[in-house]
């Protein structure tokens, strides 16, 4: 090979190692900046849990539950169905017969050249 290829295939070589180089630089200080700046959360004591089992507290969930559900299908906005665009004006018999109408003019203006 000539001495300006070796040269060039050097230079390319360098420098495809410096972009990757840096490229794996910035990884691993990304990397080392999210470990040293997380905050770690603690893990919660258990509370006591309320008794479930009781059937007035049951009843009081659910109607709980059932309040916040309807609240909330309240205030969600109805999605708007949009209508079916309308039929097209040309019928399969004359879309048939154009296409074959523009084919056979091609044809011929390829012919002509």
């Amino acid at each position: 090979m000539s001495e300006n290829l070796l040269i060039a295939l050097q230079i390319t070589l360098i420098g495809m190692s410096l972009v990757f180089g840096v490229i794996v630089v910035l990884w691993l200080m990304m990397s080392l900046l999210v470990r040293l700046t997380t905050q770690r959360e603690k893990p919660l004591k258990e509370a006591a849990a309320p008794n479930l089992a009781d059937p007035s507290n049951l009843k009081r969930r659910a109607a709980i539950a059932a309040v916040s559900v309807a609240l909330a299908h309240e205030l969600t906005p109805q999605l708007h169905e949009f209508p079916e665009p309308p039929t097209s004006m040309v019928s399969a018999w004359q879309a048939i017969q154009r296409s074959r109408y523009l084919t056979q003019r091609s044809l011929q203006r390829r012919l002509r050249r």
